[in-house]
């Protein structure tokens, strides 16, 4: 399993990891992106749609560590 997280201070709501992989990622109240809950943890497909959002996110606020 690798974990998945998004820096709301570097995020800048571009939406793009949310239309890319909307079962990890969603939009908050306050317009910022989040990881969907229970998906911090992710393996198999789910890893490669977070990381197809991860290179898709334009400042990078989308870490991956594997």
């Amino acid at each position: 399993m690798v974990h998945v997280e998004v820096d709301q201070d570097t995020c800048i709501s571009d939406q793009v990891c949310a239309a890319t992989s909307p079962d990890i990622f969603e939009m908050g109240d306050d317009g910022k992106a989040y990881v969907v809950e229970g998906m911090t943890d992710v393996e198999g497909a789910d890893l490669d749609m977070a990381r197809e959002a991860a290179m898709a996110c334009p400042v990078d606020a989308i870490t991956i560590d594997e």
